[in-house]
């Protein structure tokens, strides 16, 4: 890749599409959607959303770091450590977390994921 890619926040929540929800939904029913804005040598940016709803993560499968647009996610680490992210939040999950995935109130999340 040889040029810069660029767009806007908005335009990529307007183009997102459905994404595979998790296998492990033990909470609600929720729906997922993205829109990649680009993914280059293992790297991807883009948008992901989620309707409420929670699953377990055995071992997350990418660093990835996020920046929270909208709604309500609280993570659970299988320590117990609880983490509460909120719109304008900066977070990252390293590859091989564990814990609770819980979207308390639809979310949309900006992202960058390092394999």
């Amino acid at each position: 890749m040889s040029s810069i890619v660029k767009s806007t926040i908005d335009d990529l929540l307007a183009r997102m599409e459905p994404d595979t929800s998790p296998a492990t939904i033990d909470v609600g029913n929720p729906v997922t959607a993205f829109c990649e804005l680009v993914a280059h040598d293992g790297i991807e940016t883009g948008v992901w959303s989620c309707t409420a709803g929670g699953w377990t993560i055995e071992s997350y499968g990418v660093n990835e770091a996020m920046v929270m647009l909208a709604g309500h996610l609280r993570l659970t680490a299988t320590d117990g450590t609880v983490t509460d992210v909120h719109p304008g939040d900066l977070f990252f999950i390293p590859k091989g977390w564990s814990g609770r995935w819980d979207t308390m109130e639809d979310m949309q999340k900006a992202y960058v994921i390092v394999p």
